[in-house]
């Protein structure tokens, strides 16, 4: 067996080991149903939402908002201006203006982080959330946050179930199902103590979580991640509120998707280097010892795998194409056999490998469909494993040479 292949192999059997290993998870503790038992006490709560140049989404995001089942008196809504250049400042105002709740703060550009820091610095609330300006919640998403506050004091942070808002275009439809991974992975992390991120859309703190560990940070443009690792390096804990929706806007074009998935993934690499003394440190539990390091592990198997099957295409494309010269012999008249031989099935470890890997993966999708609550159509899917393994790459290459350049990935 040659060496490429023996470290496919160690790749694919890596993945297999992580998702049944996930797998095993879910079993041993599967997701709660959704019930419609109303919290004992409703914490006051301020929902930030910072902004810059999101004329298009705005007031759709304040609408969800507003429209939350939740006690007017307990909520507050709080707009920071990022310094936009659009009309954002124009319909913030007009939103204060109609509504009670909603207060509008102008600031000169700095960063998201920042206009989440004069928020935090702000407000008195007991709860602290965040919702990005291209998001919108469901109505009882917070109940159901609130609901993880009060059955358990230890908990600091909740993270929301994410899915893709109105998903039409092929490449919506690939993310709709990465979404939906996602949402199976999340909740698999909570039952670990391991969620590694506090995404911008509906994660929600304590107020004195910011009063233990500090504000946001820049952090690489990755601010919700950092504070995630943060929060387990001082031991705060983090849990999934599956039950608590929120719908996201994506990506619509291969550049800005591929620009987008560059910060994240450059984010992880030059974060887990800032915090590497969590790696197999058993102080930080599933997430030091588990957590971290797979994903490390997976993002450069990810590249090599890649790597590998490209190297092996145009080898095998250009060979082709020499031997159609040498001999040459038109394409059509090629002695290449098209007949499927029934008697031989290839029965090598990778082929197993890449077949069990590829089932696993089918299920847990369908496994965060199910904790979501949410369809995936013949389309979706057929987008996602037609698509995504071959615009992966392009964004894990990108964040291996900006993190080992040591470069500043862009926001947009």
């Amino acid at each position: 067996m040659e060496l490429g292949t023996l470290a496919i192999d160690v790749c694919l059997f890596i993945a297999l080991f992580f998702e049944v290993f996930l797998l095993i998870a879910f079993f041993e503790r599967k997701p709660s149903t959704k019930t419609r038992e109303m919290p004992k006490h409703f914490p006051s709560i301020t929902m930030v939402v910072p902004c810059f140049n999101e004329e298009k989404t705005l007031k759709s995001t304040i609408e969800s908002l507003l429209q939350l089942e939740y006690p007017k008196e307990k909520l507050s809504i709080m707009i920071v201006d990022d310094g936009s250049k659009d009309n954002t400042r124009k319909i913030s105002e007009e939103l204060a203006k109609q509504y009670r709740q909603v207060e509008y703060v102008f600031k000169e550009n700095g960063g998201k982080y920042t206009a989440l820091n004069l928020a935090i610095e702000r407000v008195q609330t007991d709860l602290i959330g965040c919702l990005d300006a291209d998001s919108f919640v469901v109505k009882d998403a917070l109940i159901e946050a609130v609901k993880k506050f009060e059955s358990d004091p230890a908990v600091m942070a909740i993270t929301p179930a994410m899915k893709v808002h109105k998903p039409t275009t092929i490449l919506e439809l690939m993310q709709s199902v990465e979404y939906t991974f996602g949402i199976f992975y999340k909740k698999m992390f909570d039952n670990l103590a391991a969620l590694n991120v506090l995404p911008g859309p509906f994660s929600i703190y304590r107020k004195e979580v910011f009063q233990k560990i500090g504000l946001f940070r820049h952090a690489h443009n990755t601010e919700d991640m950092e504070i995630a690792f943060r929060m387990h390096a001082h031991g705060l804990k983090i849990v999934n509120a599956h039950t608590a929706l929120v719908y996201t806007t994506v990506p619509t074009t291969l550049r800005s998707l591929i620009k987008q998935r560059t910060r994240w993934s450059q984010g992880f690499l030059q974060n887990s280097r800032d915090y590497s003394y969590m790696f197999f440190n058993p102080r930080f539990g599933h997430f030091g010892m588990f957590v971290l390091p797979f994903g490390f592990v997976a993002f450069f198997a990810g590249l090599f795998t890649a790597m590998y099957a490209a190297y092996h295409l145009i080898q095998a494309t250009s060979m082709r194409a020499l031997d159609m010269y040498l001999t040459q012999i038109p394409p059509h008249l090629s002695p290449v056999s098209n007949n499927l031989n029934w008697f031989y099935l290839n029965t090598t470890m990778t082929s197993f490998l890449i077949l069990v890997t590829f089932s696993m993966t089918i299920v847990a999708i369908f496994l965060g469909s199910k904790i979501a609550d949410s369809k995936i159509t013949a389309k979706s899917l057929f987008s996602y494993f037609a698509f995504f393994g071959f615009i992966a790459p392009f964004w894990l290459a990108r964040a291996a040479w900006g993190a080992a350049l040591a470069r500043e990935s862009k926001w947009r």
